[in-house]
């Protein structure tokens, strides 16, 4: 009996504590759900895709982190991937926030084209076209190589697979009816395609990108190398025709050691791209803040000197985000 009774008031005591216990957890629940909806209207934490190691898309998005954690309360952080195509998918399944990316990788992915044939890509808006990417050639002098006619039998690096490098060389070597049986295509990073031109390991790499990478100024400083023609000018425009995100570009004698000469190429747009999730208060934050502080991130990225509010709305058709979207608006940009 005296057993039972204990039993009894056991359960009731753990009873009443459980009671209590939850009705004091609904009460907390329930600012805890009003503290996570909050939470998750500010986002407490973004991730940002870049690219290599040592890349522009890595450089620079690590000084812009820096930047936004240095003036917003939410945390970003810079993440090395393999480039656009990579971040463009990443984006879209919400793996990483917003992301750096070519043009031509976003309209693929958004289209469904090209490298995302049959693979369309939801859920990526743009914030804004930062700069231009470049198509660039450097060549080994004993190679023999000219323009892209001249690579028939020869190793060329076109990219790491699932990069935006790779994707817009594809399309390049489609444009120009070069078939990759034609010659002995390489997946390199460019840090490693670098060191194996500079070796005699390759004869060329194909690669898309800002002007005066770290990269490139290693293989134009080596004396081994120069920029070979992206021509002849009939092919330039077939490509142009083709791939309508791509524009004409002339790279300046004297933009690389060893370099006095102009060259012939094509450039696409750099976009920030984000999931359309993502809060628009703080997409409308960080793009503000971007813009607002465009001076004090050229001096240490000088590719920031590139980046301008009358060029940021050119997304080569590209959804913007509603949150960029109301920065320009505010700012005059977009009626």
């Amino acid at each position: 009996m005296k057993k039972s009774i204990l039993i009894m008031t056991l359960f009731l005591v753990l009873f009443g504590c459980s009671k209590a216990s939850n009705v004091g957890n609904g009460k907390e629940s329930s600012n805890n759900s009003s503290d996570t909806e909050s939470k998750s209207a500010t986002t407490e934490f973004v991730s940002m895709g870049t690219s290599s190691s040592g890349g522009t898309f890595n450089t620079l998005g690590v000084a812009m982190c820096q930047l936004f954690n240095d003036n917003l309360s939410t945390q970003f952080s810079a993440e090395v991937t393999g480039g656009s195509s990579e971040n463009c998918i990443r984006v879209g399944a919400n793996e990483i926030q917003i992301a750096f990316a070519a043009a031509s990788s976003v309209y693929e992915a958004t289209n469904g084209v090209g490298a995302f044939d049959g693979k369309k890509v939801e859920g990526i808006t743009a914030v804004a076209n930062l700069y231009p990417a470049i198509m660039q050639f450097p060549v080994s002098k004993s190679s023999g190589i000219k323009n892209m006619d001249d690579i028939e039998g020869k190793k060329i690096n076109i990219g790491q697979s699932g990069s935006g490098s790779e994707s817009q060389a594809i399309n390049l070597l489609k444009s120009y009816e070069i078939s990759l049986d034609s010659f002995q295509p390489q997946h390199l990073s460019h840090a490693n395609a670098v060191e194996a031109l500079t070796n005699d390991k390759i004869d060329g790499y194909i690669i898309s990108g800002s002007l005066g990478q770290s990269h490139q100024m290693t293989a134009m400083s080596s004396g081994k190398c120069y920029l070979a023609s992206f021509g002849p000018q009939e092919k330039m425009d077939k490509l142009m025709k083709d791939y309508p995100y791509y524009e004409p570009y002339t790279i300046k004698s004297g933009t690389y050691p060893n370099q006095d000469y102009d060259v012939e190429t094509v450039a696409t747009g750099t976009l920030l791209i984000a999931n359309e999730n993502l809060d628009e208060e703080l997409v409308y934050e960080f793009t503000k803040t971007l813009f607002e502080n465009l001076e004090s991130l050229a001096k240490n990225q000088k590719i920031a000197e590139e980046i301008s509010l009358e060029t940021a709305t050119n997304t080569s058709g590209i959804k913007l985000h509603p949150g960029a979207e109301r920065y320009y608006k505010e700012v005059g940009i977009l009626k």
